[in-house]
């Protein structure tokens, strides 16, 4: 039986105070919901993965601070940053209609309703009003706006994603 998808739900940027506190910025709220005894997974760059138990989950200014049981020590928390913080994706609530996780956009084609091809969704860019999507054809790199009079269809299925431009300036 396979290994049920780890998707992302935050990244650890940096340490906090003496106590092992991993400094993390999440990917939406659902980071926030982390109770205490539940696992999560670190998912290292070097394509590693460490079991961690969340002991406490609070906010910090822009970002929410992670300590978990594994990680007692600024020397052990240290090992961590760069990670990001995964969990089954069973584990994450249903999304409303019209709704998606960000890992259910990233790698979605991007094109024009009359069809033209603008690129690949690579990654998202968190603003105070709206997401940003960044959106790469080769060297080129587009930044379209989460909105919904500029995102007209989603199928996250077929893998695309229709926008219109016009009016953007």
């Amino acid at each position: 039986m396979a290994a049920e998808r780890l998707v992302g739900i935050g990244k650890v940027v940096a340490l906090h105070g003496v106590r092992g506190h991993l400094k993390v910025v999440p990917y939406g709220e659902t980071l926030e919901a982390l109770e205490a005894g539940e696992g999560v997974s670190a998912c290292l760059p070097d394509g590693s993965v460490q079991r961690l138990t969340t002991v406490e989950v609070r906010a910090y200014r822009r970002s929410l601070l992670f300590l978990s049981r594994e990680a007692k020590t600024p020397d052990e928390a240290r090992l961590l940053v760069g990670a990001e913080i995964c969990v089954p994706e069973s584990r994450l609530p249903v999304p409303a209609e019209d709704e998606f996780y960000w890992h259910q956009l990233i790698g979605l084609q991007v094109m024009t309703a009359d069809g033209r091809k603008l690129g690949t969704l690579q990654h998202i860019i968190e603003t105070g009003s709206n997401d940003v999507y960044v959106v790469r054809a080769g060297r080129e790199e587009l930044l379209v706006p989460a909105l919904a009079d500029v995102i007209r269809e989603v199928d996250i299925q077929r893998r695309f994603m229709v926008v219109d431009l016009r009016g953007l300036a």
